[in-house]
């Protein structure tokens, strides 16, 4: 797929800014450095691998300076400025954590408000395009959806082998993330759907059949949905029951179902 590097950045970046989230509103303690900083690593080689797709999709890399002269009206260099500024923040905290000084949870917090940022701004991009199955605000939804769904996945995997009773609370919150995240999206898809209907009898945006798009899609995005679903019922049921294998098998099919439902929404594009 020509997107493939598109897919890669959104992904990638969307699951670092999920994952630093949870880092930002994680309670801190005397010992949080050791747990964390392998977190925060985490995060931080998957925002830079994301921005190193996008690059690949630019073809010419060094053009990415000259997006930077039109802040006030391009969404791509909105979310250029406030990714760098995401990663460097996001950076400077790892650095800290390992070096055992204070400031990191300060600067984890800007971070998950610059990444924030950052997911808006991306998601604007598409929503401003003339492609008519990115203008819904179904492209939010999905995009933030991402930053729902890796950061509960990852923290998940970090808390399996020491459950004390405040990462208890932390499972619980990350549960309920997951699952409020695959409902919202369940409710947004037949409205998305039905605009994209509406607009096809006269269409004068891209693509022009955006609906036999879909359709011929149909299987793989039922596909693609039914894997969330059931990954977050088998998620949420090893997080609450402290079931290691249940908590990676649900894993797997939410990130699985994240990487499918990309796939539809660039192809539809």
């Amino acid at each position: 797929m020509h997107e493939l590097p598109l897919l890669v950045f959104t992904l990638f970046l969307q699951g670092s800014v999920g994952v630093t989230l949870w880092l930002a509103l994680a309670p801190q303690s005397q010992t949080a450095h050791l747990r964390m900083f392998p977190i925060a690593v985490t995060a931080f080689g998957l925002a830079c691998i994301g921005l190193i797709a996008s690059t690949l999709h630019m073809g010419y890399p060094l053009n990415a300076l000259n997006a930077l002269r039109h802040v006030g009206s391009s969404w791509l260099s909105r979310e250029i400025v406030f990714a760098s500024l995401y990663l460097a923040c996001l950076g400077l905290a790892s650095l800290l954590l390992l070096a055992k000084k204070t400031g990191w949870k300060g600067l984890l917090v800007v971070a998950a408000f610059l990444g924030a940022i950052d997911v808006f701004c991306m998601a604007q991009i598409y929503m401003h395009t003339s492609v008519v199955t990115w203008q819904h605000f179904n492209t939010l939804i999905l995009f933030f959806g991402t930053v729902g769904i890796v950061g509960p996945v990852v923290i998940a995997f970090a808390c399996m082998d020491n459950v004390e009773p405040r990462q208890t609370t932390t499972l619980r919150i990350a549960a309920a993330i997951a699952m409020l995240v695959v409902l919202i999206r369940l409710i947004v898809q037949p409205l998305w759907m039905a605009e994209i209907a509406a607009a096809d009898a006269s269409i004068v945006t891209l693509p022009h059949h955006p609906v036999a798009l879909l359709q011929q899609m149909q299987g793989f995005h039922v596909l693609s949905q039914s894997l969330s679903v059931v990954g977050m019922l088998v998620f949420v049921v090893g997080l609450l029951k402290h079931k290691r294998l249940a908590i990676m098998a649900g894993s797997i099919g939410l990130v699985v179902g994240e990487i499918m439902l990309r796939y539809v929404f660039f192809s539809i594009g």
